[in-house]
């Protein structure tokens, strides 16, 4: 017996070497792809894609909007992983989606958006809507001219829920063009003769309207202008929610102006006579400094003070022979923030203005389509 012991011992042992071989190499391959498990798990771009969210979900836009859909890619254990998706979209002819994500609406409808990754997909419904004018604002909502000088208004429709809606097509039209006569597309109006008229924008029926007092030059005698046409359909602008803008801009339209000596102020004549001029004070120069940009989102704004019309062009801005004391000002422009739908931005209140002073633009975004800018002095 111990013999066939001893026999057996030299396979047993060989086995066994075998046996120990076999388990050395498992383990060594189990830690070889743990560790290349690790070191693609510490790679955002090799790390297994498990799901996709999108944002918004669902997505709400209307014709014309445009902003930028949101995708985020994530990982089992929901780290974000640094993967660029691919867009499509269901129904093409409803809105359109970029290699960014921006999407922009065409057409009413429904569709769906689908953000993918190989074999892993994300959606989102989407809901494109026409939204329709309810209001039209007019800047500057009140102004005087020269005889031949002029001036551009801007209007802009708003919807029901005071978003505003640029690009929508508005059409002018003067109440009497021999007293000022308004470029149909543009609003660049034109002072012709002495007079008293409304200016008219509409856009999708919605009316609203500035008012424009034309006064001679200095020296010039003009004749009286004939009076205007009979009213037409149209219903009054100053019914609509925007006539207590023109009204308010008539009260500020009482103060005395003076034409000041560079472009980009414009003051209108002392319709008062000298006496009432003289007791008014100037500011020899105020500053208005252009802080028009928050984050991404540039601004190009138009500033009424009084009377004075100050375009912001550069930072600061100078504007010379404007009334010391309190005054009412409004402001109006457009910004611009990427991969959003182009808004409009008003401001109002009162000031108090003191010679050699500078007054900073304060803006906040309060949402993608309502941005408010205040004038505040430093």
């Amino acid at each position: 017996m111990p013999d066939n012991a001893d026999e057996n011992k030299p396979g047993e042992s060989s086995l066994s070497k075998k046996i120990a071989a076999f388990t050395a190499v498992i383990v060594a391959l189990t830690g070889l792809v743990t560790a290349v498990v690790h070191f693609r798990d510490s790679i955002p771009w090799l790390t297994p894609v498990n799901t996709i969210e999108l944002t918004p979900n669902p997505v709400d836009l209307a014709i014309g909007d445009k902003f930028q859909v949101v995708a985020k890619v994530l990982d089992s254990s929901k780290n974000p992983l640094k993967k660029k998706v691919k867009w499509s979209i269901a129904d093409p002819t409803r809105m359109t989606i970029d290699s960014d994500g921006i999407v922009t609406g065409l057409a009413a409808g429904e569709t769906n958006i689908t953000a993918s990754i190989g074999f892993v997909k994300g959606l989102a419904p989407v809901h494109v809507h026409r939204v329709t004018v309810a209001t039209v604002e007019v800047f500057p909502p009140a102004t005087t001219l020269l005889v031949d000088d002029h001036v551009k208004f801007d209007a802009t429709p708003y919807d029901s829920e005071g978003n505003s809606l640029m690009g929508r097509p508005v059409r002018w039209a003067s109440d009497n063009n021999m007293v000022a006569a308004v470029d149909q597309s543009s609003g660049d109006t034109t002072g012709k003769s002495a007079g008293t008229v409304k200016v008219t924008a509409e856009s999708e029926g919605k009316l609203n309207a500035a008012q424009v007092t034309v006064s001679s030059k200095p020296g010039q005698t003009t004749m009286a202008p004939p009076p205007p046409p009979p009213p037409n359909h149209r219903s009054d602008p100053s019914t609509t929610s925007g006539g207590a803008g023109a009204k308010i801009g008539a009260a500020i339209g009482a103060l005395a102006g003076i034409r000041p000596p560079v472009a980009a102020v414009r003051l209108p004549p002392a319709a008062a006579g000298a006496s009432r001029a003289a007791m008014l004070s100037f500011a020899e120069k105020i500053a208005i400094a252009n802080d028009l940009k928050s984050g991404d989102c540039p601004a190009n704004i138009r500033i009424l003070i009084g009377e004075s019309l100050i375009e912001l062009k550069s930072d600061p801005q100078e504007a010379f022979r404007i009334p010391l004391g309190d005054l009412s000002y409004n402001l109006h422009g457009m910004v611009a923030c990427p991969h959003q739908t182009v808004a409009a931005v008003n401001g109002h209140g009162t000031i108090s203005i003191v010679n050699g002073k500078t007054y900073r633009c304060v803006w906040r975004q309060k949402s993608p389509k309502d941005f408010e800018i205040t004038l505040q002095a430093e």
